[in-house]
């Protein structure tokens, strides 16, 4: 799965804060909206959000969630494999908090490993008090497509959620890439994106764009076609961390972001 480098957030299809001796670009996305059809989905790769939750009236042992006899603070930890996916915002001083939270993603759930999903009381103090955790390999059993699903966790807790066709993008999926004067280094390739689905990876360096060397262009018109490569089914020449060149054509298909 892609990650963002340590450069920090990269604002596709803009170029990256300066800090480096060239400047860095992103290709440039478009929403596709209704137009996205379920063939091409990646597996096990959702839209995922957050309806609410039920907390129970007291913590364990008969105890108020807060010192003067107010209410719980809510909010939702979702871990993958051990890595905090998201964590959401706190709804406060309630029983019944409603999230109606869209991850700000698709999120990337398999059955192989270990999901949890934990409802949490914020606390002012240094720790936070749990309220219920549910733990299994990949996604409880009855979270099922645009349905609400309402996982029981432990001490009488409950998170409801609903699970719905992840969102696509057009675009190329290079979200980070080094502009020279003869070359653009690609830096990061998404992987569920017609450059990850064509086999680009980081460390390739594109040389040639549709029949046109990067060499010849200026900065902005390598960027618009490296943008356009896959709607214009332009190949690219690409030269591998091998040192092979390569001549390498994308799909049209959908960019799917995941976290």
């Amino acid at each position: 799965m892609a990650r963002l480098s340590g450069w920090g957030f990269v604002v596709l299809g803009g170029v990256l804060a300066v800090g480096c001796a060239y400047p860095r670009r992103g290709t440039s996305l478009t929403p596709a909206g209704n137009q996205v059809q379920s063939l091409g989905v990646p597996a096990h790769v959702w839209k995922l959000r957050l309806v609410g939750a039920s907390v129970p009236p007291q913590r364990r042992g008969g105890m108020d969630w807060d010192e003067d006899g107010g209410l719980p603070d809510a909010f939702v930890r979702i871990y993958r494999g051990g890595e905090l996916v998201f964590e959401s915002p706190v709804r406060e001083d309630t029983l019944e908090p409603t999230f109606d939270e869209a991850l700000p993603k698709n999120v990337w759930l398999p059955p192989d490993q270990e999901v949890r999903l934990e409802l949490w009381d914020r606390d002012d103090g240094p720790a936070n008090d749990p309220i219920g955790i549910w733990r299994g390999q990949g996604l409880p059993g009855n979270a099922v497509p645009d349905a609400d699903a309402r996982i029981s966790m432990e001490n009488g807790a409950s998170l409801t959620l609903r699970l719905s066709v992840p969102e696509a993008h057009r675009g190329v999926g290079v979200a980070q890439y080094e502009v020279r004067s003869d070359e653009l280094i690609l830096l990061e390739v998404l992987e569920h994106s017609p450059a990850g689905r064509a086999g680009l990876s980081a460390g390739d360096r594109v040389v040639s764009i549709g029949g046109r060397r990067v060499e010849e262009m200026s900065e902005a018109e390598a960027a618009s076609a490296l943008s356009m490569a896959a709607d214009r089914r332009e190949a690219l020449s690409v030269r591998k961390t091998s040192g092979q060149e390569e001549e390498v054509e994308l799909d049209r298909g959908y960019v799917w972001l995941t976290m």
